[in-house]
């Protein structure tokens, strides 16, 4: 029987994924070709929808609810909450900074014919206007979560039904095993719903046992739309796909329903920026005891500083922020896995088993994919 708390629960795993880096998706793919970045994508999807079940399994056994820092404080130690620290600042960093770079595009995009502009200041405008809401805490309601995931997917689910009739089939038969790992750092960017856990827990905590249902559901959502979305955009624009992938579309549907994805696009992104810049901000509150007002400064103006002072390739961010931190985190999850259900402080709504073959199996992309992207 599905609920509606169930309902928002899943909303807020797809809201949270479904950010930024889907529209890095389709760049990435036309680069090593469609069909590894569908091996990839159902690989890494699946990797994180154990991690996810994993870490919310962690906050379910744990007393005092925090985050990832915090949990590996109780659990590992001193010493491993600072490399969780670092982790997580360049993971959530990372992130902030792709909307930042993302938001300004599509800013720039819908409103530089009317108003000039640069892609540059409209970033600063995006980045400030929600990092007011992030001082606020300004916490999305599930019901409007909900209502803007449902109106990102007609819109998403708009350019896939349109976009199918352009579709070349020839551009998804390309190739090129030299690019073989240049979708990882991307996919796993974008399919990471890590920061979620907290506020599906907190929405559900009346029906526990459904958690497990609602994080896989989610997920396989989230892939679904990746692989049709990516399928579409790469079937059209082929070798020719933007970075941020809608530019490239505006030539096949004109600016109509482009522009509608820009919007929308938007607003993806500003629930996401919320969500992580909101888990950022109770990091140093929580864990770091540092008062709210520093708590938010470090939380949002840092990011803003970096990209000011130069970073500013969407590319290169999501590929960083995903295989990098994301391998990182992704080990640290399962460490803190096993160490919980020791030392958990209670039983949780449900359990799940990972064989040792698995685990290794995860730990070893994980690792593969970090390495790649050190050296690239």
């Amino acid at each position: 029987m599905i609920d509606k708390n169930y309902i928002y629960g899943v909303s807020v795993i797809i809201g949270t994924s479904v950010g930024a880096g889907i529209f890095g998706l389709p760049y990435v793919a036309s680069k090593s070709g469609f069909f590894l970045f569908l091996l990839f994508i159902i690989v890494l999807g699946f990797i994180m929808l154990i991690l996810n079940l994993m870490y919310s399994e962690v906050t379910l056994r744990t007393k005092n609810k925090g985050r990832l820092v915090g949990y590996c404080e109780k659990y590992l130690g001193k010493n491993w909450k600072r490399v969780a620290t670092l982790v997580t600042l360049v993971a959530l960093y990372g992130n902030m900074i792709a909307f930042i770079i993302i938001g300004g595009k599509f800013l720039n995009a819908i409103f530089s014919s009317y108003f000039g502009g640069t892609e540059f200041i409209y970033s600063i405008f995006i980045a400030l206007f929600i990092s007011a809401g992030v001082y606020i805490s300004i916490r999305l309601v599930s019901v409007i979560e909900f209502l803007m995931v449902t109106l990102l997917f007609l819109t998403i689910f708009g350019v896939i039904f349109k976009g199918s009739f352009f579709v070349n089939v020839e551009n998804l038969l390309t190739l090129d095993m030299s690019q073989a790992f240049f979708p990882f750092g991307a996919i796993l960017f974008s399919v990471g719903a890590i920061s979620a856990i907290p506020e599906l827990e907190h929405i559900m905590k009346k029906n526990q046992k459904r958690i497990k249902s609602a994080i896989i559901t989610g997920n396989i959502i989230t892939i679904i739309i990746y692989i049709l979305f990516v399928g579409v955009v790469l079937g059209i624009t082929g070798q020719n796909t933007s970075e941020e992938s809608l530019l490239g579309l505006s030539q096949s549907f004109g600016n109509g329903i482009v522009t509608l994805s820009y919007i929308f696009g938007i607003f993806a992104i500003a629930t996401s920026f919320l969500m992580i810049g909101i888990n950022l901000k109770e990091m140093f509150w929580y864990d770091y005891h540092l008062s709210e007002k520093k708590s938010w400064a470090l939380a949002c103006l840092v990011p803003l500083l970096i990209f000011i002072l130069g970073l500013r390739d969407f590319i290169t961010v999501i590929s960083v922020a995903g295989s990098v931190t994301g391998g990182f985190a992704g080990i640290l999850i399962i460490v803190l896995f096993y160490k919980a259900k020791k030392m958990g402080d209670f039983k949780p709504a449900y359990e799940i088993k990972v064989s040792k073959i698995l685990v290794v199996s995860m730990i070893i992309v994980l690792v593969l994919g970090v390495v790649h992207q050190v050296i690239y």
